[in-house]
């Protein structure tokens, strides 16, 4: 199991979805303990969204040229890890295919794009052996146009349980194994809410307009930070064995009327790629280029080459 959370925040004058994730892959052993597998799994996506007229098929490759619209949406998974992974894929496939036969030319909704992921993993499931009860956890996020939205698609015991929001700056949602997170972060980013309204009405008394003007930034950082460095607190807690590795970020944004996607690296440069171009003429390769954070988290358990547990199980992130 993991934890994923995604909140909307709209600090420093962008509207944007913040999602978080740990990036611990563990076994779960016969005796309900947890055995760590890697610190390097990523949970979160950016899922193109692709919308083409039915006379953009290219009959000679079987392929879907020239879309009239694309946008983003981003994606969290906390679960069993293959079936995830697994959906993730096909959603991804779907989501970058969606076609318009009655030649006009209509845009996705969030709502008809969340009930869209709901079916494909419905459908998956319902070809499932069943074997090892799998859980699948979803967070999956975007706009409307500007209008922002979150929603929570979790898959247990045979069944899919959805929740969809329109997204305000209380909103904060999550998936995985941390059920207090969820309202402890929410309660603290209230309270900086309230300090930061008290603070801006209180500003055309104030002679210092600069002053002021960085007194309110400074809440705006605390509001931005405080859902990470909680999430960081419950990553580096040994109680939560299966939640570890480093923290990673992605932040969804209407950017120019586009919908952009910002990856924040994660302490984990050896595998970002960055030392590899893929052409011999010149240099061209992965750079990351936003915002470095999180904290190097050391691996719990602590490897044990002499485990006497029985190692096979299910893999969960």
């Amino acid at each position: 199991m993991t934890l994923v959370s995604a909140r909307l925040d709209s600090s420093f004058g962008c509207l944007r979805i913040t999602a978080l994730a740990d990036s611990r892959a563990s076994i779960s052993r016969t005796d309900g303990t947890f055995k760590t597998i890697n610190d390097t799994t990523t949970k979160l996506f950016a899922i193109p969204v692709r919308c083409f007229r039915i006379d953009s098929l290219t009959t000679t490759v079987g392929a879907w040229t020239d879309p009239y619209f694309e946008t983003q949406v981003g994606i969290g998974f906390s679960g069993s890890c293959f079936e995830c992974l697994s959906l993730v894929t096909h959603i991804s496939r779907a989501f970058g295919a969606l076609i318009a036969p009655q030649g006009d030319e209509p845009k996705p909704e969030g709502a008809g794009l969340f009930k869209l992921a709901a079916t494909l993993i419905t459908d998956y499931f319902g070809k499932h052996s069943g074997d090892s009860d799998p859980v699948a956890l979803f967070l999956l996020f975007g706009f409307d146009s500007d209008k922002p939205w979150i929603g929570k698609l979790t898959w247990r015991s045979g069944a899919l349980v959805e929740e969809f929001v329109w997204a305000d700056e209380t909103t904060l949602m999550t998936i995985g194994q941390d059920t207090l997170f969820e309202q402890y972060a929410g309660d603290l980013r209230k309270r900086i809410k309230k300090h930061r309204d008290d603070a801006q009405a209180k500003s055309d008394s104030l002679e210092d307009k600069i002053s002021h003007e960085l007194y309110i930034a400074q809440h705006e950082i605390a509001d931005k930070k405080i859902v990470e460095e909680k999430m960081l607190r419950d990553i580096e807690d040994a109680y939560f064995v299966s939640i570890g590795g480093v923290l990673q970020r992605l932040e969804l944004s209407c950017y120019g009327g586009n919908v952009a996607a910002g990856y924040t690296r994660d302490d984990q440069p050896y595998i970002d790629g960055s030392q590899r171009s893929v052409t011999t003429k010149g240099a061209l390769a992965p750079i990351p280029i936003v915002e470095k954070m999180g904290r190097q988290i050391k691996p719990w358990p602590p490897k044990d080459h002499q485990d006497p547990a029985n190692n096979r199980g299910v893999l969960s992130s």
